[in-house]
């Protein structure tokens, strides 16, 4: 297993055993409540998919409670929850199977591998699917991962198409499945290895964003701005068929709050992309909140992946996900 492998595979673990230690020291107390899984994921940089996953780990071992309508909540401590010691059972588990395949003529060595064999395929069984969302732009990849989100057995990790063009065998293991939109589908293709499995999806504008679209009046001036400069082509095609007459579009990116300002006076309205709370600096975003204040309109566009798409790569990770089981269990 390489290194990025294996920090990949286990990033789920480091999750799930950094809230165990806090829950078995006593750092989250018995009935203390613990951050909704989106709160949690944003916390931790990491996607809801995996977040939700660590949770139903920690439900299963009896270490937290999920109320409905309430929360999530620290359950009675281990010392409550066991008569003796956690790690004495353990312990004493493992002599007795070692014993057993001494009985059986296995050394010490080979039991280890076994064992070690054996934990692994129980990460595997208990591990999401693991989704490299693939775009050149953070919009794009943000669209794709809080689509993805929404798939229980999916965790999804995005990575920049730049960084694949420096390092394009960072896609050869550690990986599932791959996502990209479908403008890098075809260069994309000749740069991971034929066997993994990589797959396409196309955006959709919003039906509340075609909506104020098509509410612009004539002889506006309208002015995109993004995080990623390669993202206004994206956001540009999506809305201009919905225009009630053609305008001249400029274009320009977050990254200085002087040029964001400058760029902002010029326009009656300014569209910016999804989730941009999430992606630009925080005096961009006080500036935003100022001019609205002051009744600079602003198109926020909300952007989906389309159903057909959806469905695909729904089917592929479910697909994916049951093979796994089924030839860790054959």
């Amino acid at each position: 297993m390489t290194n990025l492998n294996h920090k990949e595979h286990s990033l789920y673990r480091t999750i799930y055993c950094d809230l165990r230690d806090d829950i078995e020291s006593g750092v989250l107390t018995s009935g203390e409540k613990l951050p909704s899984i989106r709160d949690c994921a944003k916390a931790r940089g990491v996607s809801v998919g995996t977040i939700r996953h660590v949770y139903s780990l920690l439900s299963r071992d009896g270490l937290i409670e999920q109320r409905r309508g309430r929360g999530t909540f620290v359950a009675s401590s281990p010392t409550e929850m066991n008569d003796g010691s956690r790690k004495d059972k353990a312990l004493a588990s493992i002599d007795r199977m070692i014993e057993e395949m001494t009985h059986l003529g296995f050394t010490t060595r080979e039991a280890q591998i076994f064992f070690e064999l054996r934990l692994r395929q129980m990460e595997d069984i208990t591990r999401p699917v693991r989704v490299a969302v693939v775009a050149a732009t953070s919009e794009e990849r943000s669209i794709i991962a809080q689509s993805l989100d929404a798939i229980r057995i999916a965790g999804t990790f995005r990575i920049p198409f730049d960084d694949v063009l420096s390092h394009p065998g960072r896609l050869s293991s550690g990986y599932d499945l791959i996502v990209t939109p479908e403008r890098l589908y075809k260069e994309l293709r000749l740069l991971v290895p034929e066997q993994m499995p990589l797959m396409p999806v196309a955006f959709e504008l919003s039906r509340a964003s075609i909506a104020l679209c098509m509410s612009l009046p004539k002889g506006v001036t309208l002015g995109i701005l993004t995080i990623s400069m390669g993202f206004a082509d994206v956001m540009y095609s999506a809305c201009e068929r919905y225009l009630l007459e053609p305008l001249q579009i400029r274009r320009a990116r977050f990254g200085d709050s002087e040029s964001t300002r400058r760029f902002i006076e010029q326009f009656d309205v300014v569209a910016l992309p999804p989730d941009y709370e999430n992606l630009v600096d925080s005096k961009e975003m006080v500036l935003i909140q100022e001019f609205a204040d002051r009744g600079k309109v602003f198109l926020r566009t909300e952007f989906g992946c389309d159903r057909g798409s959806m469905l695909y790569i729904n089917e592929a990770i479910e697909h994916y996900y049951r093979d796994l089981r089924e030839s860790l269990h054959s």
